[in-house]
């Protein structure tokens, strides 16, 4: 089988085994088996990260169904004693003692979403469906992990030319609510170059290459509980402290908060519960909320804003309450240069891998914008720090439908040709 067919064979079954952030544990064993047998030699979990810098950590009871779950479906017991209680996957290509040229991140984590079932849905219809109920891979992280997997054959194939210098494969956890990169600082350091591609958002047309993607908005997680006095609603509702009360005021003087003057700003709540019962008065209440800014500095002064609001209402309710920081992520642009180049590399394929409009020099450009987050900001901004260039590029592909969504699907063919794009970045930044 050549390794065009094996990509989608791994999308595929990387697409029925969908795992949440930091519970990625049967993917962190496929993906370091498939690399393991190409010879190389990856590290996982807690080699490659420190457990206690992890952020938004699932509860320990979904923690261990997770693991469970993993072994059931096959994971070899060797591998998830390896990994310990952390997730993901490094691998390095090239010298071991040779320089690090460049890190490409590939995410790993699905999200909590049924996936569609109808035979209009393609997984559901050809047989690779989410085996999870209420999880799926809806953004497209399982094809970014198959390209990860499809670049590391093309690069250790028998005929092919060895690495000068080194790349190194992360696979990521825990991309969504960006809670994952900052566990993995480590890893790009003294990385001359940093790669992070996403299938379709900016680019929703196969054909289609965004290699600089900027407009990056700084973001931060945090959940908030408010903590109060339960009281029978009827009797003595005088000596109940109102926790779903006082979080509800919470929400409408967040949303109530200004936009910024100096550039986009977001808030949300996302998710708000309490009470225990429609005759108590409720004794505790949960949010989970974010906020977003065009810069780092407008992040952080309307995350100010709301601890303010938060602290406000609380007081107005008489409730005590805390606030826990549970991801973030920096605003980012791409360097032009890093752009140039892999626009370049693009163009410069052969025939044979553009043929059939699959990747359409016509559709390569080198500026995009995102307009969203991703935590692949933080690794950027490292590797910028210490004096190297950083890209976010979008792979080009037809969409079922958008990404979030229950029916999402891309256009499988688009991987091929991204692997052996991202193969001839490799050669020119490590060749």
């Amino acid at each position: 089988m050549d390794t065009a067919d094996k990509i989608i064979l791994w999308r595929r079954e990387l697409h029925r085994h969908p795992e949440e952030g930091w519970t990625e544990f049967w993917t962190t064993g496929f993906v370091a088996r498939q690399l393991a047998d190409m010879g190389l030699a990856p590290c996982v979990g807690r080699e490659i990260l420190d457990p206690g810098l992890r952020q938004g950590l699932p509860a320990p009871e979904r923690m261990m169904q997770a693991r469970q779950r993993a072994l059931e479906e096959g994971l070899e017991t060797s591998w998830l004693e390896r990994m310990g209680p952390a997730t993901g996957v490094v691998a390095d290509i090239g010298p071991a003692d040779a320089p690090l040229a460049l890190v490409l991140r590939c995410d790993m984590d699905a999200l909590p979403l049924a996936e569609a079932t109808d035979a209009a849905h393609r997984p559901a219809r050809e047989g690779f469906a989410s085996r999870h109920q209420g999880l799926c891979h809806a953004c497209g992280h399982d094809g970014h992990m198959a390209l990860g997997l499809g670049l590391a054959a093309l690069l250790t194939a028998p005929d092919a030319a060895p690495l000068r210098h080194r790349v190194r494969l992360l696979f990521q956890p825990a991309e969504e609510g960006v809670r994952g990169a900052a566990a993995l600082l480590e890893q790009v350091d003294g990385a001359r170059a940093f790669l992070a591609v996403h299938i379709g958002l900016g680019a929703p047309r196969s054909g289609a290459l965004v290699t600089g993607v900027g407009g990056f908005l700084a973001t931060s997680k945090f959940d908030v509980r408010f903590t109060g006095r339960a009281a029978h609603a009827g009797a003595a509702p005088e000596q109940g402290r109102d926790a779903l009360k006082g979080a509800a005021s919470a929400l409408l003087g967040l949303h109530a908060l200004p936009r910024h003057g100096h550039g986009p700003s977001r808030i949300c709540v996302g998710r708000l519960e309490g009470g225990s019962s429609r005759n108590t008065v409720p004794a505790s209440a949960v949010m989970a909320c974010e906020t977003r800014g065009a810069g780092s500095e407008i992040d952080a002064e309307l995350l100010q804003r709301a601890r303010a609001v938060i602290e406000g209402a609380a007081v107005m309710h008489g409730l005590d309450w805390e606030l826990d920081m549970v991801g973030g992520a920096p605003a980012a642009e791409s360097d032009a240069a890093l752009a140039d180049l892999l626009a370049r590399c693009a163009r410069q394929l052969p025939p044979d891998v553009q043929g059939g409009g699959t990747f359409s020099p016509a559709l390569i450009r080198s500026d995009g914008h995102m307009g969203a987050s991703d935590d692949a900001t933080t690794l950027m901004r490292a590797v910028q720090q210490q004096g190297g260039q950083a890209a976010y590029a979008f792979l080009g592909a037809d969409l079922a439908a958008g990404h979030h969504q229950p029916a999402f699907d891309f256009d499988e063919s688009v991987l091929w040709p991204g692997a052996r794009w991202l193969e001839r970045v490799c050669r020119e930044l490590a060749g």
